[in-house]
């Protein structure tokens, strides 16, 4: 994927788009070829930093924590921090934990709370790929908060495509594309095939239409 290629697609997208009252997404679909995304051993769900971040659209974080871990949690710059009775309340009200896993994009979690997280919350977050990230009980959960909040959740499985957030509209055409080319490569490293297994890709805001993309 030729970068230049691809800063002239994006400037094309934010120019020619009809203006919202909100700061639209700008949303990139990578179509995969020869990858059977059913078979398990082809499928994965990971959490990737963009190198660009994500501007306006960066994700919401929320710790679990608790004792020596929680001061910590509380400057960690998080949008919520919860601590172990906060865990124990949502037990056996699945409406709750899913109201929850819909609220945050990302979670994070003192080491020690994960078998109880497991137990409370795992069927929930765990078909959601929102599993806490843990950190151990003397760490600082800063470090791990600033990174997922410009982090997308890389998802393959069932059909052969790969839809991510990849910005704002109020980002530049040369940081988007670096974080495009870095989603491209990172996926091609994941994939059977590498970049042979690449097709085509889209890109688009919100509410445009996509604009498509051919790998040469």
């Amino acid at each position: 994927m030729d970068k230049q290629r691809l800063v002239e697609v994006l400037e094309q997208v934010k120019t020619t788009s009809e203006k919202r009252k909100f700061i639209q997404s700008v949303e990139f679909e990578l179509k995969l070829k020869n990858v059977d995304a059913s078979k398990p051993e082809n499928s994965f769900t990971e959490t990737h930093p963009l190198p660009k971040g994500l501007s306006t659209k960066r994700r919401s974080v929320c710790v679990f924590a608790d004792g020596a871990s929680l001061p910590r949690a509380r400057e960690s710059g998080a949008d919520a921090v919860m601590t172990r009775s906060d865990i124990e309340a949502l037990a056996g009200d699945k409406k709750a934990v899913k109201k929850l896993a819909k609220k945050y994009d990302f979670f994070v979690a003192d080491a020690t709370l994960m078998p109880l997280i497991g137990r409370v919350m795992g069927q929930v977050l765990g078909p959601r790929g929102k599993m806490p990230t843990p950190f151990p009980v003397n760490a600082d959960p800063k470090p791990i908060v600033e990174r997922l909040r410009n982090s997308v959740l890389v998802k393959l499985k069932g059909q052969p495509v790969i839809r991510c957030m990849v910005g704002s509209e109020d980002m530049n055409a040369d940081d988007l594309a670096e974080n495009i080319l870095d989603l491209v490569n990172y996926t091609t490293q994941k994939v059977k095939g590498g970049r042979a297994a690449l097709d085509h890709a889209l890109v688009k805001l919100t509410m445009s239409k996509p604009v498509k993309i051919e790998f040469r």
